[in-house]
């Protein structure tokens, strides 16, 4: 059974009451501390949004790329950029277009998660 409010609407309502009650109130040196914490609730909400559908699509690319399961993406992730050192994403490289697309997917992924209004 799923608990009223759900954890995203505690997030909501946190970040709502910190924008509107108590950003007004706080001395100017310490607004930015405020609105840092506005914004970690606000990317803890959208990754709430997301669930693990990033997590596991990243995973799956990860595991085209390296051609092998994928079970930890952090040391994936390590693999992937010791085949990048090592010339496979370079001018003639057979995956480096795949390479090329995951670090863009991979960054467009994370900056909708951190600072959506950057993208437009």
């Amino acid at each position: 059974m799923k608990e009223q409010p759900t954890s995203a609407q505690l997030l909501r309502c946190a970040g709502d009451l910190l924008k509107t009650a108590v950003l007004p109130q706080v001395q100017s040196n310490t607004k930015r501390d405020v609105l840092m914490i506005m914004n970690a609730l606000a990317i803890a909400q959208r990754e709430l949004a997301q669930g693990d559908s990033v997590d596991r699509l990243e995973r799956s690319a990860l595991s085209a790329l390296l051609g092998k399961d994928v079970d930890d993406v952090l040391q994936a992730n390590r693999e992937l950029a010791a085949l990048i050192r090592n010339g496979a994403a370079g001018p003639d490289a057979p995956l480096r277009g795949a390479i090329f697309e995951h670090l863009k997917w991979v960054t467009l992924q994370r900056v909708l998660t951190s600072n959506p209004k950057a993208i437009g």
